[in-house]
């Protein structure tokens, strides 16, 4: 038996560009070792990919997802889709977060043209943190920015990693001309782990051990409030 998203995804996930994933793995590598943190940021679905590595069993404990229930589509889809294009709206939110030069942001748009992650972009490179872009790249060079500034996310990345989803976010056509079945959140959470975990071993090359959540639901409950007090002063949502 096939199932054809299924072949899909596969097929995606094997043509990700693993030396973008290398690049990205070694701004990572560098942010952790320096004590840095690195923040993440995604609105709508795209939060799913930014929450990937937070607070996690076998991630890194220095992770800070910028978080807002109405762009996580808790007041309402459509109220949230709306808040993503209003400029300016992501700022008081991301100011309560710390930055501090030698940081680095993950930031996961497929789009690349609404104004919350572009202004989130916008803030994190003021502060001296190096940008990684997770987006549908092919569909982000062919639309048209919704930010004054007439500029789109891959414009302020340090390293551009495509997740290979169309601008509907799905490469399947269905019917009617319609796409189904989105592949931007599977492919866009194995990039994000992908550099992680190479920016573990990277760490681990040079003989830092890096602090890494276990799991609370088998026995990881001591060792991780150890590191819960250790960053509760850098991390918004611990």
């Amino acid at each position: 038996m096939t199932n054809k998203y299924i072949e899909d995804v596969i097929s995606s996930l094997k043509k990700l560009d693993l030396k973008s994933v290398e690049t990205a793995a070694d701004i990572v590598a560098g942010t952790v070792a320096r004590g840095g943190i690195i923040h993440t940021f995604g609105a709508g679905h795209s939060g799913s990919v930014a929450l990937e590595g937070f607070h996690r069993s076998g991630a890194f404990a220095a992770v800070d997802a910028v978080l807002d229930a109405a762009l996580m589509f808790q007041n309402g889809a459509r109220a949230g889709t709306e808040a993503e294009r209003r400029e300016g709206y992501i700022l008081p939110i991301i100011k309560k977060h710390i930055f501090t030069p030698g940081d680095c942001m993950v930031i996961i748009s497929n789009s690349g043209r609404n104004p919350a992650g572009i202004d989130a972009a916008i803030y994190a490179k003021e502060h001296g943190c190096k940008i990684i872009v997770i987006t549908a790249y092919a569909a982000q060079k062919d639309s048209k920015s919704r930010h004054s500034s007439g500029k789109k996310l891959a414009d302020f990345a340090d390293v551009i990693l495509d997740n290979l989803a169309g601008k509907d976010e799905a490469n399947i056509t269905l019917f009617d001309g319609k796409k189904f079945g989105p592949v931007s959140t599977i492919t866009g959470a194995a990039l994000i782990n992908a550099v992680y975990f190479r920016a573990a071993e990277k760490l681990l090359a040079r003989g830092i051990k890096p602090d890494v959540y276990s799991s609370s639901n088998a026995g990881g409950d001591d060792s991780n409030a150890v590191i819960e007090q250790k960053y509760s002063a850098k991390i918004k949502h611990l």
